[in-house]
């Protein structure tokens, strides 16, 4: 026998199956292995009638899978009517099978690793980059590997935290493990004043408008404030840009007074101390991607090494995918996979977007279907936060608060709130100079 099979496990689940009439075994075994775990066609074929029998509601037995079996014309195939008596009269018991169903699983995943590491092999031998190769292989080990429907699939732990999450909060006791903005104004309202782990935030804006700001603003507070570890994926600025930004921001200094020679000794000071704080900070960098799966697998990477909290992809319509795909099903790919990572992850997700031409020039503000190339956007969003200088103009926009400091004046909208209420507006104080959000 092939050691990738398991032909006598095979048909000791179809035996336990078929013995229990009313279904219940096989509801339980359907919730770990399927039809394609089965290396034998006539053995996939037989648990397929099996559960067909089942959606029918009608009772299992020889007589009713073998019906079920001649109505698709598969019954001489699998070995007619003495095959499925021949299964009948096989010695059984519910525990028995559920053993087979785990070795069944044990090797349909072995075949599937084998099959996947000879494709991988062929593509290293035709010169496939293998960076790219090992991206491929990790996605699939771990959608190998987490493909088992076995699960607890009740809710008790969830109703278990709700009732202690809402007791503590009735009692005064409760800490949000939500990540703050940093921003009260925006925290206030956001569901529990903050995004959660597993949610994804995305930030649509005009160009030039703050929004990879913005995001530095949210990593820098948590990062340096709460030293909360952070991933900034970022396909527009190198580290050295983003460091220079993040440091105008903590310092609240414009680096450019170095170039004109005009620093003080007090702000060089300043610059120093903020160079130190986010060199130190657990604040990690990626710039380059091959797709949406790579940035996964660097994701989990940083998630295992660093156990970041906080990802930051600026931004997705520059996240690569395959060019035989159309914009929109690329796009809509790379959302749906950036939506994935957060809830595998567990991670509060920051995802910039872009906006289409239209929203860029109309001046009365933002709505989602603004966000530009895929409605997928919206959809794989939890909270959807829409950004836009206040009438329109980022030259007008422009005013002097009473200390005399200069700023801009950003018009927002929390468009989407899945966990709260929606369409909040709001305004920030946006100190383009040093990149500060107030």
């Amino acid at each position: 026998m092939n050691e990738l099979n398991a032909i006598e496990a095979e048909e000791s689940v179809l035996a336990s199956c078929i013995s229990e009439s009313d279904g219940s075994l096989y509801d339980e075994l359907s919730d770990i292995i399927t039809k394609d775990d089965f290396s034998s066609g006539k053995n996939s074929a037989i648990f397929s009638s099996i559960g067909k029998v089942i959606n029918n509601n009608d009772e299992v037995n020889e007589v009713n899978v073998a019906n079920q079996l001649r109505s698709n014309n598969m019954l001489d195939d699998v070995g007619g009517v003495i095959r499925i008596m021949t299964l009948m009269d096989s010695p059984c018991t519910p525990l028995a099978g559920r053993a087979a169903a785990k070795i069944v699983l044990g090797k349909s995943r072995a075949r599937q690793l084998s099959r996947h590491y000879r494709m991988q092999l062929e593509s290293l031998n035709e010169n496939v980059d293998s960076t790219d190769v090992a991206s491929k292989t990790e996605a699939e080990i771990r959608k190998i590997m987490d493909s088992s429907k076995e699960s607890d699939n009740t809710l008790s732990t969830a109703a278990c935290d709700l009732k202690k999450r809402l007791h503590s909060i009735s009692d005064g006791t409760y800490v949000s493990k939500k990540i703050s903005t940093g921003i009260p104004h925006l925290d206030d309202k956001l569901d529990e004043g903050g995004i959660a782990q597993g949610e994804v935030c995305v930030i649509a804006a005009p160009t030039s408008c703050g929004k990879s700001q913005l995001a530095l603003n949210f990593v820098l507070r948590n990062s340096i404030s709460s030293n909360i570890p952070s991933a900034i994926f970022s396909f527009e600025m190198p580290a050295e840009q983003l460091t220079k930004r993040m440091t105008q921001t903590c310092s609240a200094v414009n680096l450019k007074k170095y170039v004109d020679k005009t620093i003080t000794p007090h702000e060089s000071t300043l610059v120093d101390n903020a160079i130190d704080k986010i060199g130190e900070a657990p604040i990690y960098t990626v710039h380059h991607v091959r797709g949406i799966d790579d940035l996964r697998s660097k994701a989990r990477s940083l998630k295992r090494k660093h156990d970041i909290k906080i990802i930051v992809v600026d931004y997705l319509q520059l996240i690569p995918f395959n060019p035989k795909m159309s914009k929109h099903e690329g796009i809509s790919q790379a959302s749906h996979g950036v939506k994935q990572m957060a809830m595998e992850l567990d991670v509060a997700v920051i995802l910039l977007a872009q906006i289409n031409r239209t929203g860029a020039m109309r001046d009365s503000g933002l709505v989602l279907y603004d966000l530009k190339d895929s409605g997928d956007i919206e959809n794989d969003a939890d909270i959807a936060l829409l950004m836009w200088p206040k009438g329109g103009d980022i030259d007008t926009c422009r005013t002097i608060d009473p200390n005399g400091v200069s700023y801009l004046e950003m018009d927002y909208n929390v468009a989407k709130n899945r966990e709260g209420e929606r369409d909040l507006k709001g305004r920030f104080k946006f100190i383009n100079h040093i990149g500060r959000f107030q």
